[in-house]
C-alpha cells in the first residue's frame, strides 16, 4: 500500500486499524478487529481529454495547483456515479466551458501510475474548426497548438511528453491506436495497439 494511502482507522466504526493477512489474499491488508473486515485501498482513476483540428491540440494552463500556470489538457478524477466517458466531458467542461457529448468521445490511452496508485484514461475528439474555449477559475489560458509551437519546456506533467508526442503523430498521419501501458517517469510504453479511426 502507498503511504499516502494509508488508513488509520475503520470507516465503520471508528476504531484503530491493524495490519494483518487476510484469508484467501496474498498481501496484507488494513484490517477492523471490531467490524472483522477488511479495508481496501484501491487505485484512483484521472480522466483526460485530447481535442483536436487539423495537426493542432486544444492546449490549456493550469489555474490552479498543482501545477499552477503550466500547460497541459483538461482532466481531473472520476467521481463516483459517472461513466469515464462523463467524468472526461465534465472537466472538460469545468476548465473550458466546452461541452461535448459524453459518447462522443473516443479511447485513445490506457496507463496504470503504479508509484502513485493511479489509472490515467485518456480520450480524444476529432473537431471540425477549433472550438473556442473560456477562461474559467481553473484555467488561464488557452490555445490551439500545433507540434512546432507546443509549450514543450512548460508541461504540468513532464512524464507525458511521450503520450502528447504519439497524439501529434497520429492526427497528423491521421492514424490512430489505443495506447496502453505503463506510464514511467522516461514516457517508455509496454505495448501499443493500432486502432482505426
Amino acid at each position: 500500500m502507498s503511504p499516502h494511502q494509508a488508513l488509520n482507522f475503520c470507516c465503520y466504526c471508528g476504531q484503530r486499524l491493524v495490519t494483518r493477512a487476510v484469508e484467501g489474499d496474498d498481501r496484507e491488508r488494513p484490517w477492523c478487529e471490531q467490524c472483522q473486515i477488511a479495508h481496501y485501498s484501491n487505485p484512483t482513476i484521472l480522466v483526460a481529454s485530447f481535442l483536436h483540428c487539423g495537426n493542432k491540440l486544444l492546449w490549456t494552463r493550469r489555474g490552479i495547483q498543482p501545477a499552477k500556470g503550466k500547460w497541459a489538457f483538461p482532466a481531473g478524477f472520476v467521481e463516483c456515479g459517472e461513466s469515464l466517458q462523463q467524468a472526461a466531458a465534465r472537466e472538460l467542461l469545468e476548465e473550458t466551458a466546452i461541452d461535448l457529448d459524453p459518447h462522443q468521445l473516443i479511447p485513445m490511452s490506457l496507463s496504470s501510475v503504479l508509484p502513485i496508485d493511479q489509472i490515467y484514461v485518456v480520450f480524444r475528439y476529432r473537431c471540425d474548426n477549433e472550438i473556442p474555449a473560456s477562461i474559467t477559475p481553473e484555467t488561464l489560458q488557452w490555445a490551439w497548438l500545433d507540434r512546432e509551437h507546443a509549450p514543450w519546456d512548460n508541461m504540468a506533467h513532464m512524464h507525458s511528453r511521450n503520450l502528447v508526442e504519439q497524439v501529434y503523430t497520429a492526427i497528423e498521419n491521421q492514424r490512430f491506436f489505443m495506447r496502453v501501458g505503463h506510464m514511467a517517469e522516461d514516457g517508455n510504453l509496454h505495448q501499443r495497439y493500432p486502432m482505426a479511426d
